[in-house]
């Protein structure tokens, strides 16, 4: 029934490996990022909704791989924000950028240790949902 649904996979990596570079330039890279954060969006929710595989298992490991491609292009743009923040915009009394005002983290260790921790506890989640779903087929 979701023949074409690999088609749509091939179509989804080749516009986020090179349409979006070949099309976006470099200087605008932040909406490379959130075309790519779209992209990764509507591609977890489709997987969620249409289910294109015959088992469970396997479409709960296509979302669990979708969203977390999904995770690392929301944390990539946390950190571009982190990075314009503290490249362009100066706190008159400290004389320094400062980030923790907007994002509410002062350094940009602070955000790759909240996603790095959140990565791993939506795949530890999405590991006990694939044993589960195995055991009741």
């Amino acid at each position: 029934q979701w023949c074409w649904w690999e088609a749509l996979e091939l179509a989804r990596r080749l516009v986020l490996t090179g349409a979006v570079t070949a099309i976006i330039p470099e200087e605008r890279a932040f909406l490379r990022l959130v075309l790519a954060t779209l992209i990764s969006t509507m591609h977890t929710c489709g997987i969620a909704v249409v289910r294109p595989f015959k088992r469970v298992e396997d479409d709960v490991l296509a979302v669990a791989t979708s969203l977390m491609t999904l995770l690392i292009f929301l944390t990539a743009n946390w950190i571009f924000i982190f990075d314009g923040i503290e490249d362009y915009y100066y706190d008159v009394n400290t004389e320094r950028a400062s980030p923790l005002k907007v994002l509410g983290f002062d350094k940009l260790d602070g955000i790759v240790a909240v996603m790095i921790s959140l990565v791993f506890s939506v795949l530890f989640l999405f590991i006990i949902g694939a044993v589960v779903a195995a055991r009741r087929v």
